[in-house]
């Protein structure tokens, strides 16, 4: 299976530009098997697509399972995650297998820490990884609070020095994923990750990135 692990949609990024009607449509005209978009979950986010952090999780979530439907439909898997910031700086965070209840107080999750929800992930079977960490205005998190970080990110408007993110992870033996951080129809699928493994849902999603049954291409 060919799966996208970082897209954003418009609808919720606001840094996106594509709908998730677009977003699909591309995605299967490329061949892709599945399609994870993780649009921005952050304060700034929250603060230019809603009046409220009841209303932002609403959308948030109302948007992926519209996006689910239109998947089925076209016959593209979709699936969810999370890119999320905390208060604390710019960094952001790829966060896989969270549940829309465990991310309901979005006002406690953005004044966390990663050393907080990294104790939070660990407890809860959630994957926590760093994305894009060396790219500018990026603060390098403690290895010992993340699950992994991505080392291949092609979003092609920024540096995210590969290089060095994947040396980093080897270095201190993070899981490793790649994404193309898809915001425009250039950038659809720019990066992939591929695995043997057939991928029905979330569960099998979390179960090839635990265990690195995957690869990145």
């Amino acid at each position: 299976m060919k799966i996208e692990l970082h897209a954003h949609s418009r609808e919720v990024s606001p840094c996106g530009y594509l709908s998730v009607e677009e977003l699909i449509r591309l995605y299967k005209e490329a061949g892709f098997d599945a399609l994870v978009i993780a649009n921005h979950f952050s304060r700034k986010a929250m603060a230019e697509k809603s009046e409220t952090p009841e209303a932002f999780h609403a959308l948030f979530h109302q948007t992926l399972r519209r996006a689910e439907r239109l998947g089925r439909e076209a016959g593209l898997l979709i699936l969810g995650a999370y890119e999320l910031r905390f208060d604390l700086n710019d960094n952001d965070y790829l966060v896989y297998g969270m549940t829309e209840e465990q991310c309901r107080d979005c006002e406690a999750l953005f004044s966390s820490t990663p050393e907080k929800f990294g104790r939070f992930a660990r407890e809860n079977g959630i994957l926590f990884y760093q994305a894009h960490p060396f790219r500018n205005h990026m603060t390098v998190t403690a290895p010992e609070h993340l699950f992994g970080i991505e080392v291949r990110n092609t979003h092609p408007r920024h540096d995210s020095r590969n290089d060095i993110a994947l040396t980093w992870a080897e270095k201190f033996g993070l899981h490793q994923i790649g994404g193309s951080d898809c915001h425009r129809v250039q950038d659809v699928g720019t990066t992939a990750a591929e695995t043997e493994y057939e991928v029905k849902n979330s569960a099998d999603l979390l179960h090839v990135l635990k265990n690195d049954l995957y690869k990145i291409v």
